[in-house]
């Protein structure tokens, strides 16, 4: 088993940057992985978290998968930010692709998938949404709601100025209208893979059920489903905690070994 810090210069966005890794002995032995996650940080996090507050290296060697941890501003939820980084397609584009070009991988759709926490499990469905054919299983674990809606109500770290507007919204999207509507809506990805019958991965959420956003986990659920999308969700005892995550991870790891899309 092997953990790798690796520091780069991102062409795309023009600086040093950290990934973390997690590679299983098969890959060390020369043969590949049997699966490899893509695994989202939360907001305000790092690419370490996932490292240091669960046992996600215990969890790939036993499946032996490949973890892959990349990194971005804390609160860039994941977009192309309007005043900032365009984080987005750095985690797309620039990522899988060094990472496939330089590592051990599983390159198969059916044993490549991605999941994350808060901020990152909503990264993780917007990354599965917006290219459904790279991944076999995508898993979003306490960050299930209407984006647009959570915004509205003056969420998150960053309270509203005295114009009601949020600076975390203005740095990402440039106002709430522009969110609306736009690849970076959770609600507008889910319509248009209906409409367009698109080819998605297997869909997974998780949840605490004393998590500050259950109801607005509980309500978007909801939506999904009435809107035909087949989602596994499990709900367990806990907050928006790492106890929670570190339950769930484990189980989707598994989960997704068995129901991805191949």
């Amino acid at each position: 088993m092997g953990v790798l810090r690796y520091e780069f210069y991102s062409k795309l966005l023009g600086k040093q940057i950290r990934l973390c890794m997690v590679l299983p002995e098969q890959a060390h032995a020369g043969k590949l992985p049997d699966a490899t996650l893509y695994l989202l940080h939360g907001g305000g996090g790092n690419a370490e978290d996932w490292l240091r507050y669960t046992s996600v290296e215990r969890y790939a060697d036993e499946r032996q998968m490949a973890v892959i941890m990349p990194e971005v501003d804390g609160t860039c939820f994941y977009a192309d930010m309007k005043y900032g980084y365009p984080y987005f397609t750095y985690l797309t584009k620039e990522i899988p692709a060094l990472v496939e070009a330089l590592f051990p991988v599983n390159k198969e759709r059916g044993r490549r998938f991605v999941a994350g926490l808060s901020m990152g499990g909503y990264g993780a469905w917007k990354w599965a949404f917006a290219a459904p054919q790279f991944f076999g299983a995508a898993a979003n674990l306490s960050g299930i709601s209407f984006v647009t809606e959570v915004f509205k109500k003056g969420g998150f770290a960053f309270a509203d100025d005295e114009n009601g507007n949020n600076p975390l919204v203005i740095r990402n999207w440039g106002s709430l209208d522009a969110l609306a509507g736009s690849v970076s809506d959770s609600k507008t990805w889910v319509d248009q893979a209906v409409r367009e019958k698109t080819d998605l991965p297997a869909l997974y959420s998780g949840i605490g059920t004393e998590d500050f956003s259950f109801a607005d986990s509980v309500r978007y659920l909801a939506y999904c489903r009435k809107q035909g999308l087949e989602i596994h969700s499990l709900e367990i005892p806990g907050k928006h905690e790492w106890k929670v995550w570190d339950t769930l991870i484990s189980d989707f790891m598994d989960w997704a070994m068995l129901h991805a899309v191949r």
